[in-house]
């Protein structure tokens, strides 16, 4: 990095704004002492409410909206956990929000519900690869009421080495009379810029990803798979205010880097113990450079799949499946990938 980025950066620092606090429920704080930072709200979905780097001896939170439960009529960004659907679902017969299980419709709202749950705390401590909690949402008389389906749900948050970690555990119920059909994603939201530096259509992202899963008027998945113009490094500004660009097109590992005019990356992969089958968006991109927001959500499945079957995931009764997600600040063009994680 320049000495005049340096000095800048040092200024923004400087001048930075606290963010702003959820004094009304508990949360959990991860600290390795690594600089790194991460904190997760039970009461609020489970989710990564908070994301925090250490520069310099200051501390900088890399999440839009961190720690901010205060009522707003934008987006509320920080990290919500998206299950069992993502995007809208738009019954085909009826033309309701929902889908339908055995000739009986179910409402689902947008992107699931599991992140307007309060989730229990199951686990929390430290051992030889870092500070970890572990909390867990199950099915009851109120989900089954949207989906007709018994389920376990975990997710660890673990700090290791210079990045957090998060793995999904999910599990369909034993006495489930049918497979149960699920599509998952993150909606987890940055600040654009990262730090403060330089204009937000000034951040950029590269991926590799060859195929853009075309969206339809009503928001689904249009069933239509074309190159994508979005392959390779591009700047912010090149997306669309706020309407989302789906990547796809390769399977294994799932991996988008996103580079500040400051000279921090932060680096996001995903995997998964199973994948469904093609079509499948890997990434959903949504951003917004006036409100100064950027989020590359990590997906698996596609939008209205609960009622077209694309990129739709299946677990037989009593199975169950994983799904990881890494994000990893760096100063590299691509930051250090985290230890491969131990098998259980």
């Amino acid at each position: 990095m320049s000495a005049l980025c340096i000095a800048v950066l040092a200024l923004a620092m400087a001048l930075a704004v606290p963010e702003r606090s959820d004094t009304a429920d508990e949360l959990i704080v991860l600290d390795a002492g690594e600089g790194l930072r991460a904190t997760i709200a039970p009461a609020h979905g489970g989710e990564l409410a908070g994301l925090e780097i250490e520069l310099h001896g200051t501390r900088q939170e890399l999440l839009y909206r961190a720690r901010d439960y205060s009522e707003t009529e934008g987006w509320r960004g920080k990290a919500p956990f998206l299950w069992p659907a993502v995007g809208t679902s738009l019954d085909p017969i009826g033309g309701g929000r929902g889908f339908r299980v055995g000739g009986r419709f179910y409402p689902m709202p947008g992107h699931g519900f599991a992140r307007d749950h309060a989730w229990r705390l199951l686990e929390q401590g430290v051992d030889t690869s870092g500070p970890f909690a572990v909390l867990g949402l199950s099915s009851n008389n109120e989900t089954r009421k949207q989906y007709p389906f018994d389920f376990e749900l975990s997710v660890e948050y673990r700090l290791v080495g210079k990045g957090l970690r998060i793995r999904y555990d999910v599990q369909a119920g034993a006495g489930n009379q049918r497979a149960m059909p699920f599509t998952i994603g993150n909606h987890v939201t940055f600040k654009a810029p990262l730090l403060g530096i330089g204009e937000a259509s000034d951040l950029r992202f590269h991926n590799d990803f060859p195929d853009y899963l075309v969206r339809a008027a009503d928001r689904t998945f249009a069933g239509e798979v074309v190159p994508s113009p979005y392959r390779g490094e591009r700047a912010l500004s090149a997306l669309p205010q706020r309407r989302s660009v789906a990547l796809g097109g390769r399977t294994g590992t799932a991996e988008l880097t996103i580079r500040d005019p400051s000279g921090l990356s932060v680096l996001l992969r995903h995997e998964a113990s199973f994948e469904p089958a093609e079509p499948v968006i890997r990434f959903n991109l949504w951003a917004d450079t006036e409100e100064g927001f950027f989020s590359p959500e990590p997906w698996l499945g596609t939008q209205n799949a609960l009622n077209t079957g694309a990129g739709l995931l299946r677990l037989e009764p009593g199975e169950r499946w994983h799904w990881t997600i890494e994000i990893i600040p760096g100063r590299a063009a691509a930051p250090t990938p985290l230890p491969l994680e131990k098998p259980r």
